[in-house]
């Protein structure tokens, strides 16, 4: 946003030179105090040490300069000031506040500051100069001079007035008052999703010769926003010229409202007492920024039970976003005594809505004793505010364990003694089998034998024959 404003300075201020350089009387008919043509460069010594006008100019939204400006309609206000206040009490562009104090102009909030210089005079007396942008201006009628009160934020500097005066401007003064949101309000808190809030309105009639009869405001509200109680249409009634009314609607958005800014459009409007004329003042839109409310919440912190000097470990930090909106740029850091960590701050990045995350840290704790430390998260919440939340925890570092050396026998370690050779069973089943064969060979040889002597007895059988 800084960016756009100043781009939009530089392209006033560049507005402003062409429309300077086109009509150079301009200034001198607008500002009776401004220097005349020849001297508009290098305006004069002011001793007071006030602020005064060099130069003006009323643009349309592409920066050509308007010659003629009728009732209700929208332009630019490009001023240059010399302001030697200013300079002598060192003050910057972001102090500088200028508002404009006018019925007869509408413009909400405050000017955009930019081309702020520093120059001198033909005296040698230094002073700044700067241009003023009030954007989308709007002429209600009834004069043409505007005052602009012009403030310096956080300084003693007091509040200094300027009048400026519009030759362009078509008046009119109708007979007729018109009808307008003079001024606007939703309370000095931050409005949040879920939570009822009073929008307050200041009506202004304008200049003129009778009173507003039936005069009724009316809202239409974008989606998200309800009633909490209460008529969308406020019957006001009479209003006499140059007069205010304030009413007061009571809104909620509702709790899953997302969308940043809530747009609410307010219409006016009234009859003419003695003329009965239909009266309809201009529609307008109030901005009202409405926040979820934040709900990032930091989970278990994990921590290593047991930590021994200089050994490495990690602590752990859980957290998640149960918010309906993203929170930004969100890191961590580390700080604390005895952690011995390398690295103490991480960037994280973006995390969206109900997510979690964590983050990790590694620390190498050197000495026995306390360990303490504390995690910090900072992000950006959805109004672009800077939040902070931490999380301490603390350890105890240990020593590291030393073992005496065991004596050992030699003896305990020798194997018990195995014992060789075939178990009894398998010597049963030798013997076993060497019987077997034994007997074996005693019955072949017995019937060898008693083949051999069965022979013997046939050949002496033979013989005796």
């Amino acid at each position: 946003m800084k960016t756009f404003h100043r781009i939009a300075s530089v392209l006033a201020a560049v507005a402003l030179a062409v429309s300077l350089t086109a009509v150079p009387a301009l200034a001198e008919e607008g500002d009776p105090a401004s220097p005349a043509p020849e001297s508009t460069a290098a305006p004069a010594p002011d001793s007071s040490g006030s602020a005064y006008l060099i130069a003006q100019t009323a643009t349309d939204t592409a920066g050509g300069e308007i010659s003629a400006i009728e009732r209700d309609d929208r332009f630019n206000l490009v001023l240059r000031v010399a302001d030697y206040g200013a300079y002598k009490n060192y003050i910057t562009a972001d102090q500088i506040s200028a508002r404009v104090n006018s019925s007869v102009f509408t413009f909400t909030g405050n000017a955009e500051v930019g081309q702020l210089y520093e120059e001198t005079d033909p005296n040698g007396a230094p002073y700044y100069s700067y241009v003023l942008l009030f954007r989308d201006v709007i002429y209600n009628g009834g004069g043409n001079t505007l005052s602009i009160n012009l403030s310096y934020l956080n300084s003693t500097l007091e509040m200094q007035q300027l009048t400026v005066t519009l030759g362009q401007c078509v008046d009119e003064d109708p007979s007729t008052p018109n009808l307008m949101i003079r001024e606007s309000g939703y309370g000095s808190q931050a409005i949040v999703a879920g939570t009822p809030f009073d929008l307050s309105l200041t009506v202004y009639a304008t200049a003129g010769e009778e009173s507003l009869n039936d005069v009724v405001v009316s809202l239409a509200l974008p989606d998200g926003i309800t009633m909490t109680s209460g008529s969308l249409t406020n019957y006001i009634g009479a209003m006499s010229p140059k007069s205010t009314r304030n009413v007061v609607f009571n809104l909620t958005p509702s709790a899953g409202f997302t969308g940043g800014v809530a747009n609410i459009t307010v219409s006016l409007v009234g009859t003419g007492a003695d003329t009965n004329a239909a009266v309809s003042g201009m529609s307008t839109t109030i901005s009202v920024p409405i926040s979820q409310p934040d709900r990032f919440e930091l989970g278990q912190l994990e921590v290593p039970d047991t930590i021994y000097a200089g050994d490495s470990v990690s602590v752990t930090l859980n957290f998640v976003n149960k918010g309906k909106t993203s929170i930004d740029n969100l890191e961590a850091t580390i700080s604390g005594t005895n952690l011995g960590a390398d690295l103490t701050q991480q960037y994280l990045g973006n995390m969206g809505p109900g997510t979690e995350n964590s983050v990790d840290f590694d620390l190498m704790p050197l000495d026995p004793g306390p360990m303490e430390g504390v995690i910090t998260l900072t992000y950006e919440d959805a109004n672009g505010l800077n939040k902070t939340v931490t999380k301490e925890f603390s350890a105890t570092v240990q020593e590291v364990p030393v073992y005496d050396d065991m004596i050992i026998d030699d003896s305990m370690m020798e194997a018990p003694e195995q014992k060789s050779g075939l178990p009894v069973w398998g010597w049963i089943l030798i013997a076993a089998g060497v019987l077997v064969v034994i007997l074996i060979v005693v019955r072949v040889v017995l019937k060898k034998k008693k083949a051999a002597a069965l022979a013997r007895l046939e050949d002496s059988d033979d013989e005796d024959l």
